[in-house]
C-alpha cells in the first residue's frame, strides 16, 4: 500500500480553528510513536537548499524510559 506525503495545504488546512497553545503529539500506524520513553515534537521550519525544498518536522525521545539499553 502507498504512504501518502503530507502537504504544507493540508497542513494548513487541518490548522484551521486550532488554538496556539495546543500542544502537538505523534502518532502512528507502525509503532514509530511507541519507541522507549516518550517522543515529542521539538520543532517545525522550512527547509531550503539548492534545489531542496520542503517542510520538516522534528521528533525526539526524550531519554525518560525506565529500560536499560540494548534490551539489557
Amino acid at each position: 500500500m502507498a504512504k501518502k506525503v503530507l502537504t504544507v495545504g493540508e497542513l494548513r488546512k487541518a490548522l484551521e480553528g486550532v488554538p496556539d497553545n495546543l500542544e502537538v503529539q505523534l502518532s502512528s500506524d507502525t509503532g514509530v510513536d511507541q519507541g522507549e520513553g516518550e517522543i515529542i515534537i521539538e520543532s517545525a521550519e522550512r527547509v531550503t537548499y539548492g534545489s531542496t525544498d520542503y517542510f520538516d518536522i522534528y521528533a525526539n525521545d526524550t531519554g525518560d524510559w525506565d529500560g536499560e539499553e540494548n534490551g539489557e
